[in-house]
């Protein structure tokens, strides 16, 4: 339960958050406010308590953090802060060392360290960047701004894939691709004034579906469904093993996922003083999570297993004392194996078989 001056001070939060919402105050007025300070300290302090106290809670608490770092992304990417889209960036940098997702470790490391430079090394570029000219807006509003490689899936990509471009019967040979594209800028200018002419041209307005009233609903019954399930299988708990707080399967001692920010940091600091280029990533040195299979050793041979499917049949075969040989006949799993690996991913599609087979009962 809360103390009295937490108590005090959540009061004091919800006045000052009400007096915004009603235009009382602004939020320059509220942001000085110390309350705020108050109120970090006290989640700063329960957060520590909580990790020393339990590694699943500490796991809960990184996770929480990894989802506020995309969140810091996302804004940054949809209002043109350039600083804070290099500060997420760099964020996020050790959990995908830590995850094992090389390549964007690689390119992330080499473009933050060019970005670095570059209010020296191409100050109208900085310029650029800084007024938020480093994404791409297709309205005015405030919350509209889109990564260039959105764009181009978005225009150029589906425009050479629709009616009219090039795969569509023109061919895709250099010198085709060339006038497709220097073409563009001219028929896109022709479009635009051709939807005038007419009276249907795109236009956007202030209202933001993601605040509509459906919207909004449908975010409320999620975040009740999220708040219970955590209630009823809460990962802050005083058990201090790490656990799957969903099938109740602990972790052993070689797994090491709540730690993935210290994983991350380690294998970023090997990389200092290396070219990109030669520098080897060791699985090793990554984070092992809950998932991942783990190996013993049967007459000197190495064999996989999976400790939650080993912990589903011991426990079927203590409360079963006959017929055991048709009990094991059947793999005994919480999800289709024809569907997930055994990761808990799903299985990738294979489309044209699926259509043939479609195709085959079809005409059957």
């Amino acid at each position: 339960m809360p103390s009295q001056s937490g108590v005090r001070l959540m009061e004091k939060a919800r006045v000052l958050f009400h007096q915004v919402v009603n235009k009382e105050k602004s939020w320059e007025d509220v942001n000085g406010e110390d309350v705020w300070d108050s109120i970090r300290q006290i989640v700063s302090v329960t957060k520590a308590s909580l990790c020393e106290r339990s590694r699943t809670s500490a796991l809960w608490l990184q996770y929480m953090e990894m989802v506020e770092i995309l969140r810091v992304f996302i804004k940054a990417e949809r209002t043109g802060n350039w600083e804070l889209h290099l500060q997420a960036l760099y964020d996020m940098l050790p959990y995908l060392a830590a995850s094992g997702h090389n390549l964007y470790v690689k390119c992330v490391h080499f473009y933050l360290e060019s970005m670095s430079t570059l209010q020296t090394d191409h100050p109208e570029v900085y310029r650029s960047f800084m007024s938020g000219r480093h994404v791409v807006r297709r309205s005015d509003r405030y919350w509209a701004g889109l990564s260039t490689d959105l764009i181009i899936e978005q225009c150029l990509m589906r425009s050479l894939k629709t009616s009219g471009g090039l795969t569509r019967g023109r061919g895709l040979t250099e010198q085709q691709r060339v006038t497709w594209l220097l073409a563009m800028p001219a028929c896109a200018e022709v479009n635009r004034v051709m939807q005038e002419l007419s009276g249907v041209n795109y236009t956007s307005g202030e209202q933001n579906k993601d605040m509509s009233k459906t919207r909004k609903m449908r975010d409320v019954r999620d975040t009740l469904t999220i708040m219970t399930v955590l209630r009823e299988r809460t990962p802050f708990g005083p058990d201090p093993q790490l656990r799957n707080i969903m099938n109740g399967v602990h972790a052993d001692s070689s797994v090491n996922v709540d730690e993935a920010l210290k994983v991350g940091k380690k294998v970023l600091a090997s990389m200092a003083g290396k070219k990109v280029e030669d520098y080897t990533f060791r699985k090793s040195e990554q984070a092992i999570t809950l998932a991942s299979k783990s190996a013993i050793k049967i007459n000197d041979e190495r064999v996989e297993i999976d400790p939650q499917l080993l912990f589903q049949r011991l426990i079927l075969t203590a409360n079963v004392s006959e017929d055991l040989p048709s009990v094991f006949r059947y793999e005994l799993s919480s999800f289709p194996a024809s569907l997930f690996d055994s990761l808990l991913m799903l299985r990738l599609a294979n489309k044209p078989a699926l259509a043939d087979a479609t195709w085959d009962k079809l005409t059957t």
